[in-house]
């Protein structure tokens, strides 16, 4: 190899370097609001291309040298992330893990694996700033795979971010090994001469030609992510116009305490609303989709809100709807590492109970996803509260499972759910009925995540929920045991 190929190489690397710590700085910074930049997908597209033709250059080295292992896992490393790209944008535009992007990525973490295991063992290993970039890169990988297999086995470890903190602090020590792959081409130039050779020439110059072409993309690029990066994190959420008008109907309010704590919330009343009668209270709590701090999206975010606010439903099920918005990195309880606001939501329902006619034996707790985990948590916390409960696509902690064996549950979920384990529900339900509660549980076998349109028709659901009160539990719950089609 010539030295300036090898100049081409570590100006190359260089670029590389900088377009992931650009991806990984706007990671840091947005945290779990970076789902909202608008510019994501073309970042993830640019670094991956980036990160392409850097992987050219080096099966060019590996080829040149000999490195056979580390070529052929190389390749198998490129092909794995290609697989990983295409299904992100399904990620990306449903917000569901499907199992062709858990296949690959496990598959494309294994083999980088074994690519970086080859940088220490292989041939390439008599390299010495190759070997240290090895270790690195496996440590990184291994720290990676155990944690997504960890994630998949525990939603709470998902759920609670933790998962996305260990890739952000995993992928910025692999800008370590980077740069060790940089001072190797440095120490590769010093020791080679120069060739008159077309073809290396003209390799050379293609490379030069590339490398210029990522540089431009960069600085046109980099400038714009780092203007809408903080413009997101400063600035409020944007909003688009078609959200807007799906909460114009729900009143926005901003409950505060003595504190100085905020939660900020939408309030749909009965329909045709009389001050003289008493009316139902149900809370519902979005995913984590809805989180934030524009008091708009929790409205689309709940499952159980697009369903009670149809107008045949507000006809014949008259009741108000509480629509709290959790904030980013922040639960509504029940999911370790993020702090709840369970207690701020306890204390807007009681300052509404002081301001409007509210039936208080017939306050019902649901939600969805986030939501779900924290309707088991209100209930296992605040038993006496709530008339009946929905917890959909949720978990909890069995040994809690106790505390809610009066409480009438009908809870739902997927039996393919990869966001949320199916296993959360089990538990749950498998608890209480060990304890000696009667809960009703739906779980579709063929389903995912994204269950709504089939709970929107599950027959006599809102009449069941209707008809609990506090004070007539018992006999309200034998009644529904028999409920036709409930498993």
């Amino acid at each position: 190899m010539t030295r300036s190929f090898y100049s081409s190489a570590l100006f190359f690397t260089l670029i590389y370097i900088g377009v992931a710590f650009l991806k990984i700085a706007v990671f840091f910074v947005l945290g779990a609001r970076t789902g909202e930049l608008s510019l994501l997908g073309g970042l993830l597209t640019f670094e991956f291309l980036i990160s392409l033709v850097w992987s050219l250059i080096l099966l060019k080295y590996y080829h040149v040298k000999g490195y056979g292992f580390s070529f052929a896992t190389l390749i198998a490393s490129i092909i794995a992330s290609f697989l990983v790209l295409l299904s992100l944008s399904s990620i990306l535009s449903t917000r569901q893990l499907s199992d062709y992007f858990i296949v690959a990525i496990l598959a494309s973490m294994t083999i980088n694996v074994f690519y970086a295991g080859g940088l220490i063992v292989s041939k390439t290993g008599e390299r010495p700033w190759l070997r240290v970039a090895g270790i690195i890169l496996l440590l990184q990988g291994l720290i990676l795979l155990f944690s997504m297999i960890w994630g998949l086995n525990s939603t709470t470890f998902m759920q609670g971010g933790a998962l996305a903190k260990v890739e952000r602090w995993a992928s910025l020590s692999a800008i370590l090994a980077y740069v060790l792959f940089a001072i190797n081409f440095a120490h590769e130039k010093a020791a080679a001469e120069d060739s008159n050779k077309i073809g290396e020439k003209s390799l050379v110059a293609v490379m030069g030609f590339v490398s210029f072409i990522a540089l431009c993309a960069g600085l046109f690029f980099g400038p714009r992510l780092v203007t809408e990066s903080m413009a997101l994190r400063n600035g409020p959420e944007r909003i688009d116009k078609h959200l807007k008008e799906l909460a114009q109907p729900f009143e926005a309010h901003v409950f505060s305490n003595s504190k100085g704590e905020r939660l900020p919330y939408r309030l749909l009343k009965p329909l045709h609303y009389d001050s003289t009668k008493k009316y139902p209270l149900v809370i519902c709590l979005h995913g984590s989709s809805g989180c934030g701090n524009d008091n708009i999206k929790q409205v689309v975010g709940s499952l159980t809100v697009q369903l009670l606010s149809e107008y045949k439903n507000r006809i014949k099920y008259p009741a108000f709807l509480l629509v709290p918005q959790c904030p980013h990195e922040r639960s509504w309880g029940g999911i370790p590492d993020l702090p709840a606001v369970d207690s701020l939501v306890f204390e807007t329902m009681h300052e509404l109970e002081q301001k409007l006619p509210i039936d208080k034996d017939r306050r019902y707790i649901t939600g969805n996803s986030l939501g779900g985990y924290g309707v088991w948590y209100f209930i296992n916390t605040r038993p006496d509260m709530f008339a009946a409960a929905i917890p959909i696509s949720g978990g909890g902690n069995p040994a809690l499972a106790k505390n809610s064996i009066d409480v009438p549950v009908w809870a739902f979920h997927g039996a393919k759910d990869r966001n949320v384990s199916v296993i959360g529900s089990r538990l749950m339900i498998d608890g209480i009925k060990k304890m000696g509660g009667h809960p009703l549980y739906t779980e579709y076998p063929d389903a995912a995540h994204d269950i709504n349109e089939r709970i929107k028709k599950t027959p006599g659901l809102l009449d069941w929920l209707f008809a609990q009160k506090l004070k007539e539990r018992t006999q309200v719950d034998i009644k529904n045991n028999h409920v036709k089609g409930i498993k």
